[in-house]
């Protein structure tokens, strides 16, 4: 073996150039086969891929019957009364879920009462209790508050808050000012590896909630509403009152901004699912003698998996890319067979010297194999390289896109590579490669010694 090794070696460093040539040829394709392959991965994870089918969001439209959802990710959330009433049903029993999760987006400064850091403007949510089991967010620090406590003036810190307020130090049991308002740090959360804001349903891959406060208090202390929030009825006049000042009136107005969540059984799934679309239909039925909900599709309940789909279907620009560089590295094989048969052409008389010195076809395909490895193995760490720099590229691309708002963590994770990826994707060229090959290894091994070796 090690006399084959030897030869093969000295086969590869014959032809440089050509030989050069087909490494470079390889290199570009795997490079741009792994940099667009990895962004497609990447975006197609969830941190909650494990509860797709479990989670669902639950829409009532309220909406008047000339208005209508515009595409799935734009389905209205709740109203403050129809929240209540689907809160009031879970707590009696009338529904069984596991878990249900109301939130809302708002925004806050956040500022420490001793200046010893730059006030902070955060954009944030307020949730329940619930939130973040359900969410399974996970904590640095400390953890989430008691359910009792959904209405007290505490708040759970994001890690990049945290580390803007309190240099990433344990800052449970510490205060942070809200409108003038004093909340003690109950819990720090590192939400880098949620790479998608699906919580509102915005999936937005540039940032993350920075801070979260109990859904009773910010209502109470009127944090103001800056998500979606269609009020697409006879208040849409009043929706820029209702979203900064007037809480009293939000609470009667048809204006939908709570996202409401419900987490399933995963061994009882579809009873349960059909059980709160039952009550659903019942309550926008009951409803609609007071003249609402006139949709034909009254209430919506979309699995996680749904709207995750969705939003992964929206990617064209990349599966175009991806489509290219597919064809590209097509294109490079083709080219490399091309390059072994003239590499082959040039020592046909060196191969007919081996089969005259009684090498056997086996011997001459296994010397051709070991050759091409040596090529693949050096053209697919060259290309890890290059992938490597290319998805580097990438993000600095995206976030120059963001204007460099986005959080870094978070829009990096979209262009890192997995390892697991990285090694079967190596395999799978691996042995795209080595097929690729076997025409031009045939063919030389099938060099008659007399035809080369006479005169």
């Amino acid at each position: 073996m090690k006399d084959a090794f030897h030869l093969a070696w000295q086969g590869f460093r014959q032809k440089s150039k050509l030989t050069a040539l087909m490494i470079v040829n390889l290199v570009i394709g795997i490079t741009l086969l792994l940099t667009m392959g990895t962004i497609i991965d990447q975006s197609g994870r969830s941190a909650m891929s494990h509860k797709l089918d479990v989670l669902q969001h639950l829409s009532l439209n309220f909406m008047d019957a000339e208005f209508d959802r515009r595409h799935p990710l734009r389905t209205p959330p709740l109203t403050y009364r129809d929240a209540q009433a689907l809160s009031d049903a879970y707590e009696a029993k009338e529904i069984s879920l596991q878990s249900l999760s109301f939130n809302y987006t708002t925004s806050f400064v956040i500022d420490l009462d001793d200046s010893s850091a730059r006030p902070l403007d955060a954009t944030g949510s307020a949730v329940n209790h619930r939130f973040f089991e359900m969410m399974n967010t996970p904590f640095l620090f400390g953890n989430a508050w008691n359910s009792n406590m959904d209405d007290a003036n505490v708040i759970v810190l994001d890690k990049k808050a945290n580390d803007h307020l309190f240099a990433g130090t344990n800052s449970v049991g510490k205060f942070v000012m809200i409108n003038n308002q004093q909340l003690e740090v109950v819990g720090v959360v590192d939400l880098s590896q949620h790479t998608h804001r699906f919580q509102n349903i915005s999936f937005s891959n540039r940032n993350n909630d920075m801070a979260f406060v109990p859904m009773d208090y910010a209502l109470a202390n009127n944090l103001p509403r800056v998500g979606y929030m269609p009020c697409m009825t006879k208040d849409e006049a009043l929706r820029p009152e209702l979203r900064q000042t007037n809480v009293t009136g939000l609470k009667s107005a048809e204006c939908g901004f709570l996202h409401a969540w419900a987490q399933v059984s995963p061994d009882n799934t579809q009873a349960q699912i059909d059980e709160l679309t039952l009550w659903m239909r019942n309550y926008t039925q009951q409803q609609s003698t007071l003249g609402r909900f006139t949709h034909s599709e009254p209430y919506y309940i979309q699995s996680l998996k749904l709207l995750h789909d969705t939003i992964y279907r929206f990617m064209d620009w990349e599966r175009v890319y991806l489509n290219f560089a597919y064809l590209l590295f097509a294109i490079t094989l083709v080219n490399t067979v091309g390059i072994l048969l003239a590499k082959n052409q040039h020592r046909a008389k060196l191969v007919s010297l081996y089969r005259a010195l009684g090498a056997n076809r086996l011997y001459i395909v296994k010397l051709q194999m070991i050759e091409l490895l040596l090529g693949a193995t050096i053209a697919i760490i060259l290309g890890l390289i290059g992938a490597q720099i290319g998805l580097y590229v990438m993000y600095l691309l995206a976030m120059y896109q963001m204007d460099y708002v986005g959080v870094a963590e978070q829009v990096q994770r979209l262009y890192s590579m997995d390892m697991w990826f990285a090694f079967k994707a190596a395999m799978a060229i691996y042995f795209t490669i080595l097929i690729a090959g076997l025409f031009p290894i045939i063919a030389a091994s099938r060099i008659a010694p007399a035809s080369q070796l006479r005169g």
